[in-house]
């Protein structure tokens, strides 16, 4: 039965190759018809094989010079940026996982060169703070939808922890000096569009609230909405984020000159070379008169093991923390990172 069987499906394969539809139809035809062959049941008449391979709509081929922009392309994957946001993408699968949102790090000594006495610091025994610090900073994300809008829009809540430990101070018994709690949310939208070479990825829209958690008079916190706008250019990357305060009440605004210090917004530049990562950012408060202020942050890491990176980081201006919106910083310090901006 079984060479019977196989005879038939022979003298098809024949019959259609030497029919008028063969030369409409090409290969797509003969590569269904070999698939058939494969997965029908012996006794599957040759008639049968022919309706099933006519009646599946051929796929439209194209020369690799040829755009279909018709077509959606996928995202490319060939740059730093569109890695993380592949890798983010395949982190989503596990209900369990979290995701870094800002670059997490462990600086073991950071020098202020400008005096870390300066600041409001502890509410006893600040004359006694050491310069020298402890950083830590612990940032994490947590996907929670995707095309909720139907807009290629994607959900997230983020928590970013910063602390100054005076942890070589043994006369103050080693305490934090601050510590700033930085909850947020926002929704991201996928783009594909250019501007002036350099391909916008994202542009998010959010809301941030950030407070050091203590009772006055060192009571600091704001609330703001933000735009952030997300580029990418070969193995390099761009964020330009402005953001708008949300007023307090004046009978419980801790510090309502915080944007004059803070600015209104910031741009950062990231680029990744060998897994070598070196950022830059900038903010100020665009006043051109005596009033003029802000702050710029040079990072730069290099590989040590798997995700573990050296990193030197070199901070000057105002608002390196809450309690020093206000205090001109000049930091420099070293230390380890997990991951990085890209």
């Amino acid at each position: 039965m079984v060479a019977v069987d196989r005879r038939i499906w022979l003298a098809g394969l024949a019959w259609f190759l030497a029919s008028p539809t063969w030369a409409a139809s090409g290969a797509w035809d003969l590569d269904c018809l070999i698939q058939q062959l494969d997965q029908s049941k012996p006794g599957t008449t040759v008639e049968t094989l022919r309706q099933r391979c006519h009646t599946q709509p051929p796929q439209a081929t194209s020369s690799p010079t040829e755009t279909d922009h018709s077509r959606k392309q996928p995202p490319s994957t060939d740059t730093k940026l569109a890695k993380r946001l592949a890798e983010e993408e395949q982190q989503k699968q596990d209900r369990f996982s979290l995701q870094s949102h800002h670059p997490n790090y462990l600086m073991v000594a950071g020098y202020n060169h400008a005096g870390t006495s300066n600041t409001a610091g502890l509410t006893e025994g600040s004359e006694s703070l050491d310069d020298v610090e402890v950083e830590i900073q612990l940032s994490v994300k947590i996907p929670l939808g995707d095309n909720l809008l139907g807009l290629n829009d994607h959900l997230y809540v983020g928590y970013t922890n910063r602390s100054f430990w005076q942890a070589y101070n043994q006369s103050l018994s080693s305490p934090f000096r601050e510590t700033n709690h930085e909850p947020e949310i926002w929704i991201g939208f996928e783009n594909r569009w250019d501007l002036l070479g350099w391909r916008n990825r994202m542009i998010d829209l959010g809301l941030s609230h950030q407070s050091n958690g203590r009772s006055e008079p060192y009571s600091r916190s704001w609330n703001r909405v933000y735009l952030r706008a997300v580029f990418e250019k070969g193995n390099s990357a761009m964020t330009i984020k402005p953001w708008l305060r949300l007023p307090d009440s004046r009978n419980q605004d801790d510090n309502p000159d915080i944007t004059t210090y803070m600015g209104h917004g910031e741009v950062r530049f990231m680029t990744n070379q060998d897994n070598h990562q070196l950022s830059l950012m900038g903010r100020n408060n665009l006043r051109l008169s005596g009033e003029n202020k802000g702050a710029i942050e040079l990072g730069y890491s290099y590989p040590i093991h798997r995700n573990l990176n050296g990193y030197v980081k070199w901070f000057y201006g105002y608002g390196e923390s809450l309690i020093d919106y206000n205090v001109k910083s000049n930091r420099l310090s070293f230390g380890v990172q997990l991951g990085g901006w890209l």
